[in-house]
């Protein structure tokens, strides 16, 4: 193949993931909200207003911390999916507290509309949430961050925890 020549190689590809992170928060919701309304509800506590209130609050809060942790990468002309082919790692923003601040913010949307909907489903939905990401996101991203970014990576991993 030359410079001249039409077809070009296609770049390879990012981390071999089998699993769509927001899904994880879509099923989480919807899932959690179905069995709460239609088969049974399984209260937390006696929920009042303030629950609610502190419930959404996080849940905004943690929504706006994905999408800024977005705007960093789309800031740098990089795709946030994670079988995409990433050019280079950010360490700072939302990325030097957490290595995954996106998967973090699904675990405690569906954690804190679990406080607000007063609803053990959305916990358990954060909990299992964590498993799957992790197994089949998180540790594949990470083997193809060392390979791709190997001593630099491997300094930042040891510096950041995985979750929080």
């Amino acid at each position: 193949m030359n410079d001249n020549d039409p077809i070009k190689k296609i770049r390879e590809q990012g981390a071999e993931t089998t699993f769509f992170p927001p899904y994880a928060l879509l099923i989480g919701l919807l899932g959690s909200s179905i069995i709460d309304s239609f088969l049974i509800h399984l209260p937390i506590f006696e929920g009042n207003w303030f629950f609610l209130a502190i419930g959404l609050s996080l849940a905004v809060t943690f929504f706006g911390i994905a999408i800024y942790t977005l705007k960093i990468f789309g800031d740098n002309d990089e795709n946030a999916h994670p079988k995409s082919v990433q050019s280079q790692l950010f360490v700072g923003g939302t990325f030097q507290y957490s290595r995954n601040p996106i998967y973090l913010a699904i675990v405690i949307i569906l954690l804190s509309c679990g406080i607000a909907f007063n609803s053990w489903w959305y916990i358990l939905s954060s909990l299992i949430s964590i498993p799957i990401l992790t197994i089949t996101v998180i540790i594949p991203e990470e083997k193809y961050l060392e390979k791709e970014f190997g001593k630099v990576y491997l300094d930042y991993k040891k510096s950041v925890r995985r979750w929080l």
